[in-house]
């Protein structure tokens, strides 16, 4: 599913670009593009959370 019109980019490829990102605005860069109407950005920032989300989640299994 497309989340940025713009840029064309789609869900999978800005959760890939969102792993380990700690704002939006890498999350672009990492995808070689720029932000432009700005519609996608709180979308962007959920994906960025849910891999955060994702990460802790691995991190306490393991030490546990």
């Amino acid at each position: 599913m497309y989340v940025c019109i713009c840029n064309a980019l789609r869900d999978k490829e800005l959760a890939s670009a969102s792993s380990d990102a700690r704002n939006v605005a890498e999350v672009f860069r990492r995808c070689g593009r720029r932000p432009k109407c700005g519609k996608c950005l709180p979308d962007v920032a959920k994906l960025i959370e849910e891999s955060r989300e994702r990460q802790n989640g691995i991190c306490k299994l393991a030490a546990e």
